[in-house]
């Protein structure tokens, strides 16, 4: 079976991809490059992921899925973490779990202090402000961790299906990745 490889962007080419595609991939090399951050500060802050407790609002029961949540503001080039709060999206976003203040346990401040957290959503803001060709914009940020256990069979990251997050940009950051 031939494996299936993504078309990778390099990472001096994100905001053209944004601007024809509405996506971009960047392997991990371009992903480095793009946050100036070192592979071993990415490592430091995978660890992270191990400490994640269980996802309590899955409406099919599983326990399967876990995470922690937290809210940002990025605005002047600076990155303010918010008072902890629910996550809400309307039941048209998400027909399974919309409709509802669903309360995850809060990021750590340990994972919080790592370099390569704030490298990571301060550099995701400032190219979502470039896309968008203004760098004044005040950027409300959700950011969640999450690990899916695929032990019980297939993994389910979205038991609600194909759905809407009703925000602007999302990115997905694929860490230490097993099994697949």
């Amino acid at each position: 079976m031939k494996e299936l490889k993504p078309n990778y962007t390099d990472c001096h080419q994100i905001n053209a991809a944004l601007d024809k595609s509405g996506y971009c991939v960047l392997n991990a090399s371009s992903v480095i490059e793009w946050l100036s951050c070192s592979k071993e500060k990415l490592l430091d802050l995978a660890t992270s992921w191990n400490d994640l407790p269980n996802d309590n609002y899955l409406k099919d029961g599983g326990r399967y899925r876990y995470r922690r949540h937290g809210s940002f503001i990025f605005e002047n080039n600076s990155l303010v973490k918010v008072p902890h709060r629910a996550h809400w999206q309307p039941i048209d976003y998400n027909a399974l779990h919309g409709g509802i203040e669903r309360w995850f346990e809060a990021i750590k401040d340990t994972t919080l202090k790592k370099t390569a957290w704030e490298k990571i959503l301060i550099q995701f803001a400032s190219t979502a402000s470039s896309v968008q060709g203004n760098n004044q914009i005040k950027w409300c940020i959700e950011a969640h961790q999450f690990r899916i256990d695929t032990a019980d069979g297939i993994g389910r990251p979205t038991p609600e299906g194909a759905h809407r997050d009703g925000v602007d940009y999302v990115a997905v950051f694929m860490v230490n990745r097993k099994n697949i």
